[in-house]
């Protein structure tokens, strides 16, 4: 199954329907407002996850898209323990399903570094973020003000964001983390059909809302201030004719890009209803999209100091009938418990000496594998079933003499292009003359001599049906089945004279 761009529109539509339930206003006697805000207190808490997909295939799809249907079906992640300390340090550890097979995994993020450790890897992984905030810290960023901005922002959405029409709210007696809790439900419900409406709603409270918006727009000048003032931006706003703009003066900045963003969203709303008749014209499928078969539903358990401690979530993304699209519809599910909220919580550390930096490798298939264990579930789940090391094309003779040149009978290609197609690393040796390419899989050596019909593989000598020679471009041009065979791959000859190179 092919990633087509068409295929990732009929998704846009889920992000809206989440925010949308972000933002109900008191119901049954429960702000909500207050009790979604209300979370953004919480510095530490620990917290138990689930998700899972399933997606409905079409009619008639093909064996390979029925495969990646399958795939999905079978993908859940299980986090049994999520740790988050004080000073903002994350840790994670449960399980991801796939393919039938389980695959153990813990996390932890501070603000040096993401490591990530896999039952069957040799070594754990990190990514170091120390330049990534450094990076930022040098170009005047306060990385602590970002929290704040986050905390404005959300209320700003959160407060201008109507209600959905089904939603209620009840007191219930339900268990979090093994204690019974006294917690009013909140039951929320949005279809596809709802959401330009409630679009609509949204963009004209946010209109409406100047004070809100103003204290947005001021904590994003304080956040990206240093930045405005650098040399490097500072120059961009010169060339765009912005290099005069008073920006220490904070009150008259906000006003402006206030005045700017509110006749934005004015001539939007203006235009809101002919421009969505448009959408519908010109891509009537997206009304499946937007239809009463997508729906979000959430179920959210909020205790007394209004922190909500137990969700649900079920999304279900109905989809058009189309020949790119494999499937009818997606679901996604998910179920959240929280506890110990703003209690001693100490992130679980994964020890990185000896570790693996990501950073500093290029992740392809052999690197990835000859760090697991060959017998682990993870091995075989990323070379058996997903087949990380499948490697497939074709040449055509005829439309591809840039690629392929015929010498002899013998189809002659770069030995440069063999080598990245297969992430093989190549190395020229310009006073031997010599060509060494070596196997990212199985690190398999093929060793060959400009001017020379042989080639050395792993210590053996073969017969070449070609002498290898460097080409009017420079390329050092190889006998292609000779030296794929090599790479562990087969070279099959078609009926219509193409050439099938492939490898498992």
């Amino acid at each position: 199954m092919k990633l087509r761009n068409k295929r990732i529109k009929w998704l846009l539509p889920v992000l809206a329907l989440l925010l949308v339930l972000a933002g109900c206003q008191t119901v049954g006697g429960l702000d909500v407002n207050k009790a979604l805000l209300g979370n953004l207190d919480v510095k530490s808490a620990e917290e138990s996850v689930t998700f899972s997909m399933k997606a409905v295939p079409a009619a008639g799809i093909s064996d390979e898209d029925r495969k990646i249907v399958d795939l999905i079906n079978s993908f859940s992640v299980q986090v049994n323990s999520l740790k988050l300390q004080e000073n903002g340090d994350l840790s994670a550890s449960g399980a991801l399903a796939l393919k039938g097979k389980t695959i153990p995994f813990s996390l932890y993020i501070n603000k040096s570094l993401l490591a990530l450790n896999v039952e069957g890897a040799k070594k754990p992984f990190y990514y170091p973020l120390e330049d990534y905030n450094s990076v930022l810290s040098e170009s005047g960023v306060d990385l602590e003000k970002a929290e704040s901005l986050n905390k404005l922002l959300t209320a700003f959405v959160v407060n201008n964001l109507p209600n959905p029409s089904a939603i209620s709210a009840s007191a219930v007696t339900d268990t979090v983390y093994g204690e019974q809790l006294n917690l009013m439900k909140l039951h929320a419900e949005v279809t596809g059909e709802e959401l330009p409406g409630l679009l609509k709603s949204f963009l004209k409270s946010v209109s409406q809302d100047s004070e809100g918006f103003k204290q947005f727009l001021g904590g994003l000048y304080d956040y990206l201030l240093p930045v405005l003032k650098s040399e490097d931006t500072a120059d961009l706003l010169d060339a765009y004719g912005f290099g005069d703009v008073p920006l220490d003066d904070k009150e008259q900045v906000v006003t402006v890009a206030h005045d700017a963003a509110k006749l934005a969203i004015d001539t939007a709303l203006l235009m809101y209803d002919t421009k969505l008749q448009e959408l519908y014209d010109n891509a009537p499928e997206i009304k499946t999209v937007l239809g009463k078969d997508t729906n979000l539903k959430v179920d959210l358990f909020v205790d007394s100091s209004l922190h909500v401690r137990k969700e649900q979530m079920s999304l279900n993304v109905a989809l058009p009938q189309d020949d790119s699209i494999p499937i009818t519809s997606i679901s996604f599910q998910s179920e959240a418990q929280v506890w110990n909220i703003n209690g001693p919580v100490k992130a679980d550390v994964i020890d990185t000496t000896g570790g693996l930096n990501a950073s500093e490798l290029s992740l392809s298939a052999g690197t990835i594998l000859k760090n697991l264990n060959p017998d682990s579930a993870l091995y075989h789940l990323l070379k058996e079933d997903l087949g990380i090391t499948r490697r497939s094309f074709d040449i055509d003779p005829e439309y591809d003499s840039y690629l392929v040149e015929n010498k002899g009978n013998t189809a002659m290609v770069s030995a440069r292009f063999l080598a990245n197609y297969f992430d093989a690393n190549l190395e020229w040796d310009d006073s031997s003359r010599k060509i060494t390419i070596t196997d990212d899989v199985y690190g398999t050596a093929v060793t060959l001599k400009i001017g020379s019909n042989q080639a050395i593989v792993d210590g053996k000598v073969i017969k070449l049906p070609q002498a290898v020679y460097i080409d009017e471009y420079g390329r050092g041009m190889v006998p292609l089945r000779a030296v794929a065979e090599a790479l562990h791959a087969k070279v099959t000859v078609n009926e219509d004279g193409t050439i099938t190179i492939s490898r498992d």
